[in-house]
């Protein structure tokens, strides 16, 4: 069999999450090379404009403060700007089965925004446009099909029955990641029964760059502000998470009917929903890896963890993760250590997993606070809600901290 190709550093999956990766570690001076399944000049091309809610894309991303200061530390910041994007000033939860309501304003923080909703081929477009321009070889088109290990290398095989090679290999291949089942990195997950419907739609009234949110025994909804070319204020991009039988319920009507339940669902916050896009639903479920790294291999993004996607959070965790493993290999190269380093690589995991599991286990109770129908529960979440709001500093660093601003 003949030699595989060596880097120092392989990035597997080109996503937001391993596209920034792999931006970062160029920057840094390591050789790194980007393997993605997908075609190089598809995910470089320019979307069309958008006139309706077709012409959005689903997926979505609410990007934090803190996201949106590491992309302009990789310079791509300016390139998403760019494009289509949303930044909202003010966000509102409120629980449907009662009176409880809470409101972040940006202006409060004296922050120009609480975070900036952009799509995620926006996104990952910015990032292949700067790594054009970087020294990381992108491995476009490529099938991954398995993981071999001899002593202390390690690497990918390929469907062409090719091999790569690299002291360390970072898996960022989603959710299902196959690299972290081969490596035998084992989770601790469990389903919801519940799914998320996902499309777009136009509303009456304008968003008024808010992020609204409204809590149902059945599960949250979400619309989140987007804006087109044109500047009309009207079009939001919604996530539903329902208990799977409603889901399907939902997911079988017509769209003036959906549109019909959408509003009402939302209590015509934003009037009548005059369209909708075709809609997409995937089950909700939660997964966490146990360990984030073995030898020379380590895990970032979804392929460490899964989060419910209530609080929009999944990208941002994402990201903090690609900063600490950049900080941790900064911290390696200025020694002169090896990117493997175990020492490196703990110190990785211990930055991240504390936090991942802190803002997973807070997600879950939310979704377990909001999903109970007895009166005391209601009371209990309702009054909290309404203490909450009237607590200006406390509200304001749970704000803070959810935009990564400093504590």
């Amino acid at each position: 069999m003949p030699e595989p190709r060596v880097f120092q550093i392989l990035v597997v999956g080109g996503g937001m999450v391993g596209a920034a990766l792999a931006l970062g570690l160029s920057r840094q001076g390591w050789q790194v090379g980007l393997v993605e399944a997908g075609n190089r000049a598809a995910l470089q091309q320019a979307p069309a404009p958008a006139h309706g809610v077709d012409d959005f894309e689903a997926r979505v991303s609410a990007l934090s403060v803190a996201s949106q200061q590491l992309l302009e530390a990789l310079e791509v910041w300016s390139q998403v700007l760019a494009g289509r994007h949303c930044p909202y000033q003010q966000m509102v939860v409120w629980d449907g089965d009662g009176t409880g309501r809470i409101q972040f304003d940006a202006a409060e923080l004296q922050a120009p925004a609480l975070g900036t909703i952009v799509e995620n081929r926006s996104l990952v477009r910015a990032l292949f446009l700067a790594l054009d321009a970087s020294s990381v070889e992108v491995l476009d088109g490529v099938q991954v099909t398995g993981w071999w290990q001899d002593g202390e290398r390690r690497g990918i095989e390929l469907a062409d029955g090719g091999r790569i090679g690299a002291e360390l290999v970072v898996a960022a291949d989603g959710a299902n990641s196959r690299l972290r089942q081969w490596v035998g990195l084992p989770t601790r997950e469990w389903d919801y029964d519940q799914q998320a419907i996902v499309c777009t739609v136009q509303t009456s009234q304008s968003h008024d760059f808010t992020a609204w949110q409204r809590f149902s025994p059945t599960g949250p909804l979400a619309f989140l502000p987007l804006l087109p070319e044109s500047g009309a204020e009207h079009f939001c991009s919604i996530v539903w998470s329902q208990d799977t039988a409603e889901a399907r319920r939902l997911m079988a009507l017509d769209d003036a009917a959906f549109s019909a339940e959408l509003g009402a669902a939302i209590e015509q916050q934003l009037g009548p929903v005059r369209s909708v896009s075709g809609r997409t639903v995937f089950p909700l479920r939660q997964r966490h890896a146990k360990d984030y790294v073995a030898p020379g291999f380590a895990l970032i993004g979804d392929a460490a963890h899964a989060i419910h996607p209530l609080a929009g959070q999944g990208a941002n965790l994402g990201f903090n993760d690609v900063r600490a493993l950049l900080d941790e290999l900064q911290r390696a190269r200025a020694s002169a250590l090896s990117p493997a380093e175990p020492l490196v690589l703990e110190r990785y995991q211990r930055r991240r997993k504390a936090e991942n599991l802190a803002m997973m286990a807070a997600m879950d109770g939310f979704k377990h606070l909001f999903g109970r129908d007895e009166l005391p529960v209601r009371w209990l979440r309702n009054t909290g809600l309404r203490w909450l709001n009237g607590l200006g500093p406390i509200k304001h660093r749970i704000a803070a901290e959810a935009m990564g601003l400093p504590r």
